[in-house]
């Protein structure tokens, strides 16, 4: 189960173990593989996982991997995946803006020079354009995962 929290918290939290397997469903890459990548993503220092959790009821998460750029001259934090699991619309976009700012604080006390996100969820790309983000150079991208590869 998941940890126990007091009810009235509304900040999110750092994930924990015990939340793998909730957190298995929500991670890409091929469903044998995910457990051992979770419990990498937890334990590794240039990467944050957050989630929000009300009542024992993962409600949200905020996922926040950390790299050196040359271009840039600093540490930038990119999101890799932000995700309200609350069904109304008005709830959702709470959480969305709770786990930005959490995001966002989080890359600060890191010292990073720049915060990146990439998102497909309208909800969350209104609440970032809200929050001051702007839309950057388009990336490209290349999987280097073979079908079938557990890693």
């Amino acid at each position: 189960m998941f940890r126990k929290r007091l009810d009235h918290m509304t900040s999110p939290g750092r994930a924990r173990r015990e939340d793998i397997r909730f957190l298995e469903a929500h991670v890409g890459g091929p469903p044998a593989g995910r457990i051992r990548a979770l419990r990498r993503l937890l334990k590794t220092l240039s990467a944050d996982t957050y989630v929000l959790d009300r009542k024992g009821t993962l409600d949200g998460i905020v996922a926040i991997s950390y790299q050196r750029s040359f271009s840039l001259g600093g540490l930038i934090a990119n999101v890799d995946a932000i995700e309200s699991l609350r069904s109304g619309q008005a709830e959702r976009l709470a959480d969305l803006e709770l786990l930005t700012e959490c995001a966002t604080q989080r890359a600060k006390r890191r010292g990073c020079v720049a915060i990146h996100m990439s998102v497909t969820n309208p909800d969350a790309r209104e609440v970032l354009l809200n929050q001051g983000f702007a839309a950057g150079e388009p990336r490209l991208e290349r999987t280097l995962r073979s079908e079938g590869t557990e890693q």
